[in-house]
């Protein structure tokens, strides 16, 4: 997974379950008061999280008393027994065939409803492999397994984070570290949340706390690594800690990429893209892995041919992966194919993505083609969306508004427009 790469998928509804025996009212009773004690524990701790998650967590306190959905087990059924399931899936997965192993997880599921682990480890598997939105159901399904479990929570958290809603990932994880203080993964799912939120100091403090329990937690070193790059600017540091997550967990497809990621930054290209083909040749549908290949081979070898087998591949594993299909488009337009580059970004349209600079990049793309009809929609409705965002990007800005200038969309500039250079 690369920094900025976007991820979206699909998933079920979940089914809701009725309290109609006097066990499970007992078993209602029981959770309440530990559910509100925990949030209550949370808003004590408010201080923690800055501005923005405090007021997500003061927003939520109540519902956190009222609402308790998700912390009801279900009641297990008479299946067959998933012993052999799980214990294929736990040998794939120490093997790194991650996808199969979410096979047999996902099949064990039933016949282990109580059993959060199977439910974690099925719910981690849709993360490494991109299925971020499936994955968000998964883990709300996982706290549901067992409210109980610290790793539950500690999953939801990182499934929140990769959704995008980080002071819900922080209050999760927050969970988990009330019924578990020394879980360093959740520790470190709360300090990548706080990456992707923008508040470092808090991601590195998190961080540091976890170190002092424990420098055997792969997931520590994955986050930390990140932090180096986005908060400390330091590309060795980040190559450092991938390598090190990388040798305690080799079997994780995610650090894998991630390290492939790092190894290019610093012109390695070569041995990232062996990672990554060691990735694909167990996990073929990853991604993740396949968006970074194709990747590499455009950007660093210039083989756009080789760039669209792989990005091809993504598309056709998730015919919805935004980061794939804008990838598409971008090589199709590099071999001067603007037809199917035009079909490929109405094909990414549809998808209704949340990141305004798609809207920018198929906007313009049709605006340049002289369809403004097509693209004055997309260029009005992602101008629309990056002045909400919470710290608007001026060059984009910028950029939309000459283009919806060019294109007779009647606008009032807000922004200079000397320059439409992409951010």
């Amino acid at each position: 997974m690369h920094l900025q790469t976007p991820k979206r998928y699909q998933g079920g509804r979940r089914q809701k379950r009725h309290l109609i025996s006097s066990s499970r009212w007992l078993w209602l009773w029981i959770l309440t008061p530990i559910l509100i004690f925990g949030g209550y524990q949370i808003y004590e701790r408010r201080e923690e999280f800055g501005p923005p998650v405090r007021e997500f967590i003061e927003e939520r306190l109540v519902d956190a008393q009222s609402g308790l959905e998700t912390a009801v087990a279900p009641t297990a059924l008479p299946t067959t027994d998933p012993s052999q399931r799980i214990s294929r899936a736990d040998a794939l997965w120490t093997q790194g065939s991650v996808e199969t192993a979410m096979e047999e997880y996902n099949q064990a599921r039933e016949g282990a409803p109580n059993d959060a682990r199977v439910y974690h480890q099925y719910t981690y598997g849709l993360l490494i492999e991109g299925r971020i939105e499936e994955a968000l159901i998964a883990a709300e399904q996982t706290v549901t397994a067992n409210p109980f479990a610290s790793d539950a929570w500690a999953i939801r958290a990182f499934a929140l984070t990769r959704n995008g809603r980080h002071p819900e990932a922080i209050a999760s994880a927050l969970q988990a570290l009330s019924l578990n203080p020394n879980n360093t993964t959740a520790m470190a799912y709360m300090a990548l949340a706080y990456v992707d939120a923008g508040q470092p100091t808090m991601a590195e403090q998190t961080l540091n706390r976890a170190l002092e329990i424990s420098e055997e937690d792969p997931m520590v070193y994955f986050v930390r690594g990140l932090w180096n790059l986005q908060a400390n600017y330091d590309q060795n540091a980040y190559l450092d800690d991938l390598e090190t997550a990388y040798a305690l967990a080799p079997n994780l497809p995610h650090i894998a990429v991630e390290l492939a990621w790092a190894q290019w930054g610093l012109a390695q290209a070569d041995v990232g893209v062996e990672n990554l083909e060691a990735v694909i040749e167990q996990n073929p549908n990853n991604l993740d892995a396949l968006y970074a290949l194709g990747f590499f081979w455009l950007q660093t070898y210039g083989d756009p041919n080789k760039a669209k087998d792989y990005i091809d591949r993504c598309v056709a594993a998730d015919p919805e992966n935004v980061s794939c299909l804008d990838y598409l488009a971008t090589i199709q337009l590099s071999n001067q194919q603007l037809d199917l580059a035009l079909q490929t970004y109405r094909q990414l349209m549809n998808t209704n993505p949340t990141n305004p600079l798609y809207y920018l990049r198929a906007g313009r793309t049709y605006a340049n083609a002289g369809n403004c009809s097509m693209a004055s929609p997309w260029l009005q409705q992602g101008y629309q969306m990056e002045l909400e965002r919470e710290e608007p990007n001026l060059d984009r800005l910028a950029a939309f508004e000459s283009f919806m200038i060019d294109c007779g969309v009647a606008i009032n500039p807000v922004y200079s427009i000397e320059s439409t250079d992409e951010p």
